[in-house]
């Protein structure tokens, strides 16, 4: 009977404790299977957008994608500090992969038809982070002055979201949002819980922790969402039973932006440490959700771009694309200064996040020009590589001076 225990344990193992957390680890295959069920809850909420570009549609993927954002996030960072190699952490991670492709089917018109299916979908799915939070608690009582006030919490919101299927809209709507204001603001009541306690400030020091682990977590986020940008040119362009030039040009200048999104992020961002102390971690997680906001809906932009190749484009349809790229670059911006880097990337880096505001105020003020589709996308298609011009030149440079002045160039831009 002991042995059969011990086996059980072997397979069935408790949280991972959190003082046992690796720094240096590989992202699994499992983490990866778990952000696939994304791409498509992710892609519903795009297309629903591309259908319906008008300020009250993009309104409502604003708010949806701020509820999935903060799921996946919840999910993530889960699994990041107390995820074990272990029966355990499988079955619950596909528990969660159950909940979330649920949310995709309702995701469509989640705020319409099908908001009771998207809300119970989503009670469920929180449901499961909450047990799951509480027992790293149960097993480490250390932590568990930080995991029993965190439960609660998203327990009020989870009871928020299942109560609202018995009330009709705008009700419900309110009662969503209502929970998703809890869930965004509960890091500052948490980080407020260890100001006057040294063992809870232990505890969320060792929580906000960007490994490396996490920190790609990040980007392969933001790689989710570009492929709602190279989604949106494919379906674009096949909805042409006649390619002509136009279409094509149009469709390579939308691949471009992608390509030019890719550059800018992974350049200056990707693999890159926040400043250390909570306050620059929080600010550095949270500046992620308007730029993967942002690049999904370039991605319903650039569908309808395609589209209407040919035609004037529609007034909502520029203002779609030239606000999420302006919000894109501005978002990446913010996190750059967030972003612990030597001395020597140090002028690089503000460089081209200067750059970043300026090509994203002149890309917004495209909203107010006529110009046709073509010309519209190559100018901003130049204003978007223009941090990645002035970065390579400002690296190139470094290079040029001795090295006891600027020091070597760093791996990440060495290879730009």
């Amino acid at each position: 009977m002991a042995i059969v225990v011990r086996r059980f344990r072997q397979w069935w193992q408790i949280p991972r404790n959190i003082r046992d957390r690796p720094q240096h680890r590989q992202v699994t295959f499992l983490e990866l299977f778990y952000d696939l069920v994304y791409v498509v809850l992710i892609s519903e909420l795009t297309h629903a957008l591309a259908q319906h570009v008008d300020l009250e549609h993009v309104a409502n993927f604003a708010f949806l994608f701020m509820i999935v954002w903060w799921a996946w996030l919840n999910g993530t960072t889960y699994h990041e500090l107390h995820g074990n190699n272990d029966i355990r952490t499988r079955v619950f991670t596909f528990l969660q992969m159950f909940c979330v492709a649920a949310m995709a089917i309702f995701a469509h018109d989640a705020l319409g038809e099908t908001s009771t299916g998207f809300a119970i979908a989503f009670a469920a799915f929180q449901l499961i982070l909450i047990f799951l939070w509480w027992r790293t608690g149960v097993h480490d009582p250390n932590h568990r002055a930080l995991s029993r006030p965190y439960s609660a919490t998203f327990l009020i919101n989870t009871l928020l979201f299942a109560g609202s299927v018995f009330v009709e809209p705008p009700l419900r709507f309110g009662m969503w949002a209502l929970a998703t204001l809890i869930a965004i603001l509960l890091p500052v009541y948490t980080f407020s819980l260890g100001r006057n306690n040294p063992a809870i400030q232990t505890q969320i020091d060792l929580s906000l922790t960007a490994t490396p682990s996490f920190i790609e977590r990040m980007g392969l986020f933001t790689i989710i969402v570009l492929g709602e940008v190279i989604v949106g040119v494919v379906q674009g362009v096949a909805g042409h039973h006649d390619l002509d030039g136009e279409v094509i040009v149009i469709g390579g200048l939308g691949m471009l932006l992608a390509i030019g999104l890719w550059w800018v992020y992974f350049d200056y961002v990707s693999h890159r440490k926040p400043r250390a102390g909570t306050r620059w971690m929080s600010i550095w997680m949270y500046a992620h959700l308007p730029v993967t906001a942002g690049i999904a809906s370039i991605g319903a932009a650039i569908l309808n771009v395609i589209e209407q190749a040919g035609e004037q484009l529609p007034v909502d349809v520029r203002w779609l694309l030239v606000c999420a790229i302006a919000v894109t670059l501005v978002g990446i911006a913010g996190l750059i200064e967030t972003i612990d880097a030597p001395t020597v990337d140090r002028r690089t880096q503000r460089i081209g996040a200067l750059a970043m505001v300026l090509a994203a105020a002149m890309i917004a003020a495209m909203g107010f020009s006529n110009l046709q589709t073509i010309p519209l996308l190559v100018v901003i298609a130049l204003l978007l590589l223009a941090p990645v011009f002035l970065g390579l030149l400002s690296w190139l440079r470094s290079l040029e001076a001795p090295m006891g002045e600027t020091g070597p160039a760093t791996d990440e831009m060495r290879s730009p």
